[in-house]
């Protein structure tokens, strides 16, 4: 009956040690697919935030266009005004330079 009983024991203490070991390769296998699931969802996430860059960096470039295009657009009605009043005083600069060097009557 001793005997019996010891074998009963050893044998038990195998099942607790094939479950013992089965329960740590099945936590293992979990930890390998949690690490891999993980380096997934990180890759993922890389991607789409760098797609989100680009697109973030267009729309900033669209925008900055269209401001650029109003800002060259009013510098060049800014232009077009000084020229305009450029030309304007043209004649009397003309006739100022030629009465200080010819002088007022016309002798020099």
């Amino acid at each position: 009956m001793a005997f019996e009983i010891i074998k009963n024991i050893v044998e038990a203490e195998k099942k607790a040690d094939a479950i013992k070991a089965k329960a740590v390769a099945e936590g293992n296998a979990i930890k390998a697919a949690s690490k891999a699931k993980s380096a997934e969802i990180l890759a993922s996430a890389k991607k789409n935030a760098k797609a989100s860059e680009v697109q973030l960096i267009d729309d900033a470039v669209k925008n900055s266009r269209q401001k650029v295009q109003k800002i060259i657009a009013d510098a060049e009605g800014k232009c077009k005004e000084v020229a305009e009043a450029a030309e304007a005083k043209k004649a009397e600069a003309i006739k100022a330079v030629i009465g200080k060097v010819v002088g007022i009557n016309g002798d020099s």
